[in-house]
């Protein structure tokens, strides 16, 4: 029998991102890839009919409502020029700017997230990020099933998606629902030269596809719980 009682409800669920969510998943980024290149331009992408970001939400605890401002500061000012001249208008306007016009926070806690492409007649998983102590909590498999259902709503025909060939966990999850290898990207991640497999479900409309999917759906929501 599973650790976790399923008469429990998840205390994560999903939910379609919003721009006043942006410092909290750049957040997210950094924490998850600290060696790239930022994949998100979340300003741009908001604006765009053919982009979508889900996240993944908890309620606040009360040591980060404790935090307040504070926390969205140092998320603002993460990986910003450290020259003096920097430094001191950033001083500035720790005290003042932000004092009177404090970054948006949403209404509950970011804890992973995931961005989706639709071109043409697919929808494409860019990026899938959570944070360290969030991890191995059915999170990524709950924001993956997320993604297939939008997918589903946007009438794609299929899912596909680029992961690191070391990346087992990933892989294992993602041909859990169905995904394949179909191509290899070369040297595709700048950090480490790493190559990376381009991966597809088959067509997510099928019937069959549908009920394995429901099936995998009730299997996530009796070990985690019902979000």
């Amino acid at each position: 029998m599973d650790s976790h009682d399923v008469s429990e409800p998840n205390p994560f669920s999903v939910r379609l991102a919003i721009l006043d969510d942006s410092l909290m998943i750049q957040s997210i980024e950094r924490e998850a890839f600290p060696t790239l290149i930022p994949v998100t331009r979340l300003p741009e992408d908001f604006r765009r009919e053919n982009r979508t970001y889900l996240v993944a939400v908890r309620q606040w605890n009360s040591e980060e409502i404790s935090l307040g401002p504070r926390l969205a500061i140092t998320m603002k000012i993460e990986g910003e020029d450290n020259s003096f001249k920097a430094q001191a208008k950033r001083k500035i306007g720790r005290y003042f700017l932000d004092y009177l016009r404090r970054p948006q926070f949403p209404p509950d806690y970011i804890v992973g997230f995931a961005g989706v492409w639709f071109v043409f007649d697919e929808a494409h998983l860019v990026i899938m990020g959570l944070r360290e102590a969030d991890r191995r909590k059915g999170i990524g498999e709950q924001l993956l099933i997320s993604v297939l259902e939008n997918a589903l709503e946007n009438d794609s025909r299929a899912v596909t998606l680029e992961v690191r060939e070391s990346n087992q966990t990933a892989i294992e999850l993602y041909r859990k629902y169905g995904f394949q290898q179909v191509g290899l990207r070369l040297r595709y991640y700048s950090d480490t030269g790493e190559h990376a497999l381009i991966m597809t479900t088959p067509p997510i409309h099928t019937d069959d596809y549908q009920a394995q999917l429901s099936k995998l759906i009730n299997r996530h929501a009796q070990r985690w719980g019902s979000a």
